[in-house]
């Protein structure tokens, strides 16, 4: 995981932020607690993800300000397999640990501009550099993601985002869950829940 290094303004305070319906929400998000122990300082939110899904997800998750245009997010990623992590079919991720910010996101447009043009050093897995969770059915002889066979798509789940001070605060637990999507116009979903921490400091 990167350090994420986000500067914002007290003008921003007044701005309409991208994705939130009301001014309440807005400033909820924008005055809520970065929970850290110090003053400018940052705490964390711990991210469990559970894939309920027979097929591997692929995607980039993370954290970042929406109203910093050179904020530099703290992300991670899921791969196809051939280096890094992979989340499996009917598997848990172990509990993944990312620095507090505005928006939690996975696979949000976003969030995939801001690595791509503030983070050109990063090391990024560009498979799962996609919007939303795609799902794919590995075959057996490539189990491992050695090459031996080709992945299948099986569709795919909308980009995900949560808000700080509105969703979730610093240093809550969230869980994560892919599900298939009987109802909805894609196959497959993004379900949230939220244990928070017993202080948001």
């Amino acid at each position: 995981m990167k350090t994420i290094r986000c500067v914002m303004a007290a003008f921003t305070l007044m701005l309409v932020v991208p994705g939130v319906v009301g001014c309440g929400e807005a400033f909820s998000n924008q005055t809520a607690s970065l929970g850290g122990a110090t003053a400018g300082g940052r705490g964390g939110v711990r991210v469990l993800f559970i894939n309920n899904t027979p097929h591997r997800a692929v995607l980039t998750f993370g954290s970042y300000d929406q109203t910093d245009q050179y904020c530099r997010p703290d992300f991670g990623q899921f791969g196809l397999g051939e280096s890094g992590a992979i989340l499996d079919g009917s598997s848990t991720s172990g509990i993944l640990w990312i620095d507090c910010a505005r928006v939690f996101s996975i696979g949000g447009p976003q969030l995939l501009a801001l690595i791509e043009e503030n983070l050109p050093e990063a090391t990024v897995d560009d498979d799962a550099l996609i919007e939303g969770v795609g799902f794919f059915s590995i075959p057996s002889d490539d189990a491992d993601g050695d090459g031996a066979g080709d992945p299948v798509g099986e569709g795919a789940a909308p980009p995900f985002e949560a808000l700080l001070g509105v969703d979730f605060p610093c240093n809550a637990l969230l869980i994560i869950r892919f599900e298939f999507d009987d109802l909805g116009p894609d196959p497959f979903r993004v379900d949230f829940e939220l244990i928070p921490s017993e202080s948001t400091r």
